[in-house]
């Protein structure tokens, strides 16, 4: 009876030990991480948040009436000797800023020199030359060719007559042919967006630069059929100002 006994109590001992394994077991696998998973729908959802660019160019441009004229004009003389022309030089230049006074523009000395010039053997020129410059601005383009005939009539050279905006204009001007090439850039841009599947967020990058002024040029009157030279007449027409926008575009996936 003894015997029997003792061979209970250890298989009873070995039960409770395969029993408490067990339960260890079970116990430390509910701390175990779980094993992450890739799935395509994962995959997808982060190529959507993933930045992506477009560049475009564009160019934006504006036009108005002119408002402003800039004539520049030069006085000449040539003599053998500095003093004849620095007396011809006042006296053209005299002459010439009396007319400028009657009509009533504005004016500025842009340079002025006397100098020697080169002599030729077989033509030889002058000892010296001498040159006074202008530039005349009226803010009536109307007065563009009254100041050009008012410059010829003094003896004067006309060196250019454009019909241009005043600084105020051109900044406004400026500013409608950025918009306008901005315009420009956005549409390009969502086109490729739309084309490509993707949503654009915001610009990230804008690089802008003029890319032309375009005032209008002088055009001088042909004379009439009795040879008299009528009054120098001014093309019409609008100025001009065109921009350049480089532009960068962050995008995602729609």
């Amino acid at each position: 009876m003894q015997r029997n006994s003792i061979g209970v109590g250890i298989a009873l001992g070995i039960v409770l030990l395969v029993a408490s394994a067990g339960a260890v077991a079970a116990f430390g696998g509910t701390n175990a991480p779980a094993a992450t998973q890739t799935t395509p729908e994962n995959s997808t959802a982060a190529a959507d948040t993933v930045e992506r660019t477009i560049h475009v160019t564009a160019t934006g441009d504006a036009e108005a009436a002119p408002d402003q004229a800039v004539v520049r004009v030069t006085v000449r003389s040539e003599a053998n000797d500095v003093g004849t022309v620095r007396d011809e030089l006042a006296t053209g230049s005299a002459e010439l800023t009396a007319a400028l006074d009657e009509l009533g523009v504005e004016y500025e000395t842009t340079s002025y020199r006397i100098s020697e010039q080169y002599q030729r053997k077989n033509a030889p020129n002058p000892q010296y030359e001498g040159a006074h410059s202008y530039e005349i601005t009226a803010d009536d383009p109307d007065l563009a060719g009254a100041v050009a005939d008012a410059a010829a009539g003094a003896g004067a050279e006309i060196d250019s007559v454009s019909l241009t905006l005043s600084e105020e204009t051109r900044a406004e001007l400026r500013e409608e042919a950025i918009r306008n090439a901005m315009d420009d850039a956005s549409q390009q841009a969502s086109v490729i967006a739309d084309e490509g599947g993707l949503e654009i967020t915001a610009p990230s990058n804008v690089d802008a630069s003029q890319r032309s002024y375009r005032p209008v040029p002088y055009e001088r009157a042909q004379a009439g059929d009795d040879g008299g030279a009528p009054p120098t007449e001014i093309a019409a027409g609008a100025v001009t100002v065109s921009y350049d926008v480089d532009v960068t575009y962050t995008a995602v996936r729609e």
